[in-house]
């Protein structure tokens, strides 16, 4: 039972697996990429943060030593990270370098001293400027810890941290202690710039859906083809069977009864018998060879002008003949003198066609509009019954191949699937289109449109 089940599914099971294995390694590898953008942004956002108290420091100790140079910060840890390079750039000579320890308020180590802690403000109003110079303002938290107490913090855009917030922790290079930021919409920023990668990794997960989709699909048509296929055989070899066996009955007892040969009226019956039924055979036949034509590339049409009116009514005619019901025909052309360019043969038998199919599909009582007319650059011809309909679900298939709509009420209908795929290949040969409009219950109406001459 299980063997059956994944024989039956298999297809199914791969699609699902395929699309599991690659969402998979997708996330696997997303989720690497998000990582690695989120280290790549703290490195940053430490590294504009340092920049910024540099700044400040330099300027501070420009101040404490009373020049008007520029004091450039260049900071360049040894292997104890506890120095720092100052470049004070002097308006003459070459810039002067000072060694300087960290800063250190309690011994107050170093060869430069500065008094006094860091206007944290103005270190923050430096990282947020660089911030926005790199297209990163987000709002944040800074505050600076020393000995595992808060010293000083300030907030922007009004900023208020929350417990779950991202918290970047930074040694200062020149303060005894460490910065604390928080941000609020860190992941946010950083989702925002993977919206590409995001977009694409989503497109190819959605391919891959569409086209196990499309071979599902392929694979659904084809069984349903088979299966139609499988019973118009069945349907059609019963069919064949039977005038043949009718034939053979008449033609046997005949031949055997030879005083039911001699009687005229008896002979002329059982000939009849025989007639009809190769007849019905014969219909059958070439029934089955019409629907190779689409494929026969040397089918060349035997086009002329028709006139439409008289090739209606004799159309109309011929289906009240052969209506084993009552039925009615109207016939309206407008103009009345209407002319068509096309092979009169091949179209009647589409006319036949779907003239049969409006008797076999109606009631007790036929009652069939043909309708004829000619708009800007196209010719019309509508054929319009008081059937039974067509469900929306079965017009998008009516005329494929061997496909047949349920009968519904209507038990004696009888017919192959290739009647209306034969009929719509003739008219798409001469470069039209046939359709149809049908409601359940309110009859239907097929129309076939036909370049004007």
């Amino acid at each position: 039972m299980i063997r059956t089940f994944f024989k039956k599914h298999s297809i199914l099971l791969m699609a699902v697996g395929t699309l599991l294995a690659v969402a998979a390694y997708e996330a696997y590898w997303l989720y690497g990429l998000y990582h690695t953008q989120q280290q790549v942004l703290t490195t940053q956002i430490s590294s504009l943060l340092t920049e910024a108290e540099g700044y400040e420091y330099a300027e501070k100790l420009r101040k404490s030593l009373g020049t008007d140079n520029r004091i450039l910060y260049t900071p360049s840890p040894n292997p104890q990270g506890k120095v720092i390079s100052i470049a004070m750039d002097s308006l003459k000579g070459k810039p002067k370098e000072i060694t300087v320890h960290r800063i250190d308020p309690d011994t107050q180590a170093g060869k430069v001293f500065i008094a006094g802690n860091f206007d944290i403000r103005r270190v923050d109003e430096l990282f947020t400027l660089s911030l926005d110079s790199i297209g990163l303002p987000l709002p944040h938290h800074l505050c600076f810890f020393r000995d595992g107490q808060a010293m000083d913090s300030v907030s922007t855009a009004g900023y208020r941290p929350a417990k779950n917030d991202p918290v970047i922790s930074i040694t200062s290079n020149l303060n005894t202690g460490t910065y604390q930021l928080r941000f609020p919409s860190l992941s946010a920023h950083i989702l925002g710039n993977m919206t590409g990668v995001l977009a694409v990794s989503a497109g190819i997960l959605l391919m891959v859906i569409a086209a196990f989709g499309f071979i599902a699909r392929a694979l659904r048509q084809q069984r349903d083809l088979e299966r139609m296929k499988n019973d118009f055989t069945g349907n059609i070899t019963h069919e064949l069977k039977t005038p043949i066996a009718v034939a053979y009955a008449a033609s046997d007892t005949l031949l055997e009864c030879g005083d039911l040969g001699n009687n005229p009226n008896i002979r002329e019956e059982y000939l009849n018998i025989i007639k009809g039924q190769l007849d019905k055979l014969t219909g059958l036949v070439e029934m089955i060879l019409s629907t190779t034509l689409e494929n026969r590339k040397t089918l060349r049409l035997d086009l002329a002008d028709t006139a439409v009116k008289p090739l209606l009514e004799e159309a109309s005619a011929q289906t009240r003949l052969s209506a084993k019901k009552p039925c009615t025909t109207t016939v309206t052309v407008r103009p009345d003198d209407l002319t068509v360019r096309i092979d009169r043969k091949l179209m009647s038998s589409v006319l036949s066609t779907l003239l049969d199919n409006a008797v076999k599909y109606s009631g007790v009582q036929v009652d069939i509009r043909l309708d004829a007319r000619q708009d800007e650059e196209k010719t019309r011809i509508s054929i319009t019954d008081n059937g039974i309909g067509i469900a929306p679900q079965d017009q998008a298939h009516i005329f494929e191949k061997f496909y047949r709509v349920p009968t519904g009420d209507v038990h004696n209908v009888k017919g192959y699937g290739i009647g209306l795929f034969f009929a719509r290949s003739i008219v798409e040969k001469h470069g039209g289109r046939l359709t149809v409009e049908s409601e359940p219950g309110k009859g239907s109406t097929f129309h076939i449109t036909l370049p004007a001459e």
